[in-house]
């Protein structure tokens, strides 16, 4: 048998591996019952009526009543020699069946002990289910309007926020992942620590730093999410350094996953003034499209290469991948609104569009691109200083 510390650092970890709901919870529970001697568990859901919505190992029987202890667990005997461990979580209920009773309080009060982290997840995991839903909902509202031929650019623009923001969301909860998983490893540890009274207060003081960056990581995360959409903006003075950290962070860690390097090019420090958010959102669009691209042709590897240089009146951007290029016989075509090379369910054909609307309508710059065999490289021109008088607010 591991020791218990050992089961908890496990089962924390499973926690933070998936932000789909089934893969989250049968790796926690598979983990749990590998590591303890469990024959078997299920995660129960209560309202609006009991049912098993996930059984690991071994089935057995539901009890009719289940626990309502929420602060901490309770153990059925179900029949001679088999006993289930049933911890509740909200409304829902953990279930594991052992053949003997040994260490079953013991390891009842330690999953108890991170039943927030367990909750937390839970919900987080059912957010993601519902934003995936009303992401296909949205996204065959757009399949629809595409055949309509007095769609606006006003609704066009309105549905675009709505796409960006959806994998905008995506990218959050993939950035957040392993800062959660980070913070839970480290206040069990703690926890552990405290309860084996072997706690050292310098080691503690390290720990916390860490759990502070984290949290000021998320803090961070969610702040430029909550500032992307505003509309009431004012044009900034920010450095290409700048810049390229916010897509690092906001792309870096979903990039890291499809083995896709970004790299920058040029001065960090050379500055220029003008609505950042919307150029990170056309950065996005387009970055995310080469991600894409990447994906479909299943190269393994790739490189997206963001190069800036700057004048007296104007900077220029070039956004390179090596995702193969785009057929010249639709090349033409791209920042048309609704034109889309992915299928329905993963394109909206407005990301380009948008982009063009941003950079030509709005910026007051110029965009556009170029493509071989090798890849594909964007260009963009913006004036150096853009005033508020020059900003269309849409």
């Amino acid at each position: 048998m591991i020791h218990q510390s050992s089961i908890a650092y496990e089962c924390i970890s499973a926690i933070g591996n998936s932000l789909v709901l089934d893969e989250m919870l049968t790796e926690v529970i598979s983990t749990f019952v590998h590591h303890t001697g469990s024959v078997g568990g299920k995660y129960i859901v209560t309202s609006p009526e009991i049912k098993s919505i996930l059984n690991i190992g071994e089935d057995f029987q539901i009890p009719e009543i289940l626990s309502e202890n929420t602060d901490g667990f309770e153990i059925h005997l179900i029949h001679i020699g088999s006993y289930l461990l049933d911890i509740p979580i909200g409304n829902d209920h953990f279930i594991f069946c052992f053949k003997e009773n040994d260490n079953i309080e013991i390891f009842g009060t330690m999953i108890s002990s991170f039943r927030t982290k367990l909750a937390n997840s839970i919900n987080a995991c059912r957010s993601v289910e519902e934003l995936n839903t009303l992401n296909l909902r949205l996204t065959g509202q757009i399949v629809e309007e595409k055949h309509k031929n007095a769609l606006t650019e006003k609704l066009m623009i309105s549905q675009s926020r709505m796409a960006i923001m959806g994998e905008m969301i995506g990218m959050i909860a993939h950035q957040w992942r392993q800062p959660i998983t980070i913070i839970g490893m480290i206040t069990n540890n703690v926890m552990m620590d405290m309860q084996m009274d072997d706690l050292d207060i310098s080691r503690l003081s390290k720990d916390l730093e860490l759990v502070d960056k984290q949290v000021h990581y998320l803090s961070q995360t969610i702040d430029d999410f909550r500032n992307f959409f505003r509309p009431n903006k004012r044009p900034q003075r920010i450095t290409f350094g700048e810049l390229s950290n916010e897509l690092t962070t906001i792309l870096g860690k979903s990039f890291e996953t499809h083995r896709i390097l970004l790299v920058f090019k040029g001065d960090s420090s050379s500055t220029f003034i003008t609505y950042k958010n919307e150029l990170l959102q056309v950065f996005l669009n387009m970055m995310s499209n080469s991600k894409d691209a990447f994906i479909e042709a299943n190269k393994g590897e790739g490189e997206i290469t963001l190069v800036s240089s700057f004048s007296d009146t104007s900077v220029t951007f070039t956004v390179h991948d090596s995702a193969g290029g785009i057929p010249a016989s639709i090349i033409d075509r791209i920042f048309e609104p609704y034109f889309s090379t992915k299928n329905e369910l993963n394109g909206t054909g407005l990301g380009l569009y948008m982009s063009a609307t941003i950079i030509e309508k709005h910026l007051k710059g110029s965009i556009c691109v170029s493509s071989d065999t090798n890849g594909t490289t964007f260009t963009i021109i913006l004036p150096i200083q853009i005033t508020e008088e020059d900003y269309n607010v849409y």
